[in-house]
């Protein structure tokens, strides 16, 4: 069963996702915020990310920055999630090593399932 972690510190998106990975059979664990998502992912080691840019304490870049720099988590796959939607925006999360980067008002709940499927099967 692949382990997703995420990270999001919207509440009610994040109960939302979590129900849905769980039924998609994934073993789901969250984190509210860039710091807490830094020690769960390296004790935890998900097979993949699904990470918020906006959030408090540390940045998604930030994060992602860390998670590539980091032994335990370098290849784990990492997929950025944001309301942030301008070209350099995306162009700075891919230069930080996203997988992919999804703009939340332009996906689906079932859009995004299947990326992170996808991005896993890669």
């Amino acid at each position: 069963m692949p382990k997703i972690m995420l990270v999001e510190d919207d509440v009610a998106l994040r109960d939302i996702y979590s129900a849905r990975f769980g039924a998609e059979n994934y073993n789901v664990v969250v984190a509210s915020d860039g710091e807490e998502a830094l020690s769960i992912a390296v004790k935890e080691k998900p097979d993949i990310v699904l990470l918020d840019i906006m959030m408090p304490k540390i940045s998604g870049f930030d994060v992602l920055d860390i998670l590539r720099a980091t032994p335990e988590t370098k290849i784990t796959k990492i997929i950025v999630m944001s309301a942030l939607s301008q070209p350099s925006d995306v162009e700075k999360g891919k230069a930080l090593g996203a997988d992919e980067y999804l703009v939340k008002s332009q996906v689906t709940l079932s859009e995004v399932v299947e990326k992170v499927k996808q991005v896993l099967a890669s």
